[in-house]
C-alpha cells in the first residue's frame, strides 16, 4: 500500500485556488486561457526552491498572503503621482499611463502617433469594464504558448488591463513611446498588467518602460510584455524598475525576432524588496541579433533576480547578454542566464557575462550561467566575476583629494554606466546614467 503525499497549501496558495475557482465561466478563448493558466499554478503551487528556475528566489516563501486587487486610483492622487514621476529627462513626451493596473487616458499623451503607431487597451479588446479604445482581437498568448513559467501563468490568469501597440511596417518613430506603470496605495494591493507590442517589418521604434510606487507599502506588482519583432525591424527598449522598497515586483518579457531584426534592451533595477525580471527570447528568423544589458543596484536586505533564456532555433543569429550588479549591506543579487542552441542553429554567436561588485560584508551575488548546445558550428561562451571595489583606483582618487564616499560613488557609477551605454542610444543612456548618479548620491548621503 502506497501512501499518497499531499502538499500542504500556504495561506497564499489557498487564496490563489479560491480566486482561480472564482474566474468567470464562459466558452471564449480568454476565459479558457485565464482558467487554464490559474489552474496550472494551483496544481503545482507557487514556485519554491524545489523548482530549479526558482532555486534562489523562493516565491512560495515570499508570498505570505495575496494582496487584494488594487481599486481604481483617486483621480487627484493619480494625477499627482504622474506629475511627480520622472520624465526621462524630457524623453517621455509620448506616454501611455497605467495607475493601479488601469489605463488612464486623461493622463496619457498619444498625440502624434497616429498612422505610424496604433494603441488600444486590452480591456476594450476583451470587452471588459473600463474600456477606452476600440479593437477587434485579443493577441494575448500568441508568443507565450507552451511557456509553463508560473509567474507568467499568474499574470495570464489575473491581468487587469494592458495595451496592444502596433507599429506600422516601414515606420520610423522619432520619439520614444513611454509605458508608465504607477501604484497609488496606502495598504497592500495587487496590480497586474499585460501588454502586447507588435513591430511591423522594417520599422524602427524606441520604448521606455517605467515602474514606480510608494515607499512603505508592501504592494505586489506583476507585469508581462509580449514583444513580436517582424523581419528587418529595429527595437530599442529601456526599462527602469523603481518600485517602493517594500514592494514585490515580477516582470516577464517574451520576445520573438524575425529575420534580420534587432533588439537592444537595457533593464535598470533600483527598487522593490524582492524583484524578478525574466526574459524569454526566441530567434525565429535568420540573421537577427539581440543585445541585453541588465544593471542592478541593491542595498539593505533587498533581493533581485535577473533570469534570461535565449532560444536560438535558426542559423546565423547573435545574442549578447551582460549583467552588472552592485550589492551593498545584506542584499542579494541572482543572475540566471541560459543560451540554448538547437541542432539546426548553426553559426550561432552567443555570449554572456555576469559581473558583481560587493560593497557590504553580508552582500551576496549568485551567478548561474548555462549553455545548452546541440549544434557544432557555433561560438558560445559565458563568464562570471564578483569582488570588491578596486582598492588601487580608490587610493589613487583619494590621493587627489576626493573624499572616500564620492570616490566610491564615481567608481560604482563608471562600472554600472558602461552597461547602460551598451544600449547604443545616447539620449536614453545619458538620462539613465543621470538617474543612476542621483541614486548613488542619495544612498551615499544616507550612509554618511
Amino acid at each position: 500500500m502506497n501512501a499518497e503525499m499531499r502538499r500542504r497549501l500556504t495561506a497564499a496558495e489557498e487564496d490563489l485556488a479560491s480566486r482561480v475557482a472564482a474566474l468567470p465561466e464562459g466558452a471564449d478563448r480568454l476565459g479558457d486561457q485565464r482558467r487554464a493558466a490559474g489552474a496550472s499554478v494551483v496544481a503545482t503551487g507557487l514556485p519554491s526552491r524545489r523548482v530549479e528556475a526558482y532555486k534562489y528566489t523562493d516565491l512560495r516563501a515570499a508570498f505570505s498572503a495575496l494582496a487584494p486587487v488594487a481599486p481604481p486610483a483617486d483621480a487627484t492622487a493619480a494625477a499627482a503621482a504622474v506629475a511627480a514621476s520622472w520624465d526621462w529627462d524630457g524623453l517621455a513626451a509620448r506616454r501611455i499611463v497605467f495607475v493601479n493596473g488601469r489605463f488612464e487616458p486623461g493622463l496619457s499623451t498619444l498625440a502624434g502617433l497616429d498612422g505610424a503607431v496604433d494603441v488600444a487597451t486590452l480591456a476594450e479588446r476583451a470587452g471588459l469594464p473600463d474600456a477606452h479604445l476600440s479593437g477587434t482581437d485579443l493577441p494575448i498568448g500568441r508568443l507565450s504558448a507552451g511557456n509553463e513559467d508560473p509567474v507568467l501563468a499568474l499574470n495570464t490568469a489575473f491581468w487587469q488591463d494592458g495595451i496592444v501597440v502596433r507599429v506600422a511596417a516601414g515606420a520610423t518613430v522619432a520619439e520614444p513611446i513611454a509605458i508608465l506603470s504607477l501604484v497609488v496605495a496606502d495598504a497592500p494591493v495587487a496590480v497586474t498588467t499585460r501588454h502586447v507590442v507588435e513591430v511591423g517589418a522594417g520599422a524602427t521604434v524606441r520604448f521606455l518602460e517605467h515602474h514606480a510606487g510608494p515607499a512603505g507599502v508592501a504592494y505586489q506588482a506583476s507585469a508581462a510584455i509580449e514583444l513580436d519583432i517582424a523581419d528587418g525591424a529595429r527595437v530599442t527598449w529601456a526599462r527602469l524598475q523603481e518600485e517602493g522598497p517594500a514592494a514585490l515586483h515580477l516582470s516577464t518579457l517574451v520576445t520573438r525576432l524575425g529575420a534580420g531584426s534587432a533588439l537592444d534592451r537595457v533593464s535598470v533595477n533600483f527598487g522593490a524588496a524582492l524583484a524578478r525580471d525574466q526574459g524569454f527570447v526566441d530567434f525565429a528568423g535568420r540573421d537577427s541579433r539581440v543585445n541585453f544589458e541588465t544593471v542592478t543596484h541593491l542595498d539593505g536586505r533587498r533581493h533581485s533576480d535577473a533570469t534570461l533564456v535565449m532560444n536560438h532555433a535558426v542559423p546565423d543569429c547573435a545574442s549578447k547578454e551582460r549583467f552588472r550588479a552592485v550589492v551593498a549591506d545584506e542584499a542579494r543579487s541572482v543572475v540566471q542566464g541560459k543560451i540554448c542552441v538547437a541542432p539546426q542553429a548553426q553559426r550561432t554567436d552567443g555570449r554572456m557575462m555576469t559581473q558583481a561588485i560587493l560593497t557590504g560584508d553580508g552582500a551576496e551575488a549568485i551567478n548561474k550561467p548555462e549553455l545548452e548546445i546541440f549544434a557544432d558550428d557555433v561560438q558560445c561562451g559565458h563568464g562570471a566575476t564578483s569582488g570588491r571595489l578596486d582598492e588601487t583606483a580608490l587610493f589613487y582618487m583619494r590621493t587627489r583629494g576626493i573624499p572616500k564616499p564620492i570616490a566610491e560613488a564615481l567608481l560604482l557609477e563608471a562600472f554600472l554606466a558602461e552597461a547602460i551605454e551598451g544600449l547604443g542610444d545616447e539620449a536614453i543612456s545619458e538620462a539613465l546614467t543621470g538617474r543612476l548618479r542621483a541614486r548613488l548620491a542619495a544612498i551615499g548621503g544616507e550612509a554618511t
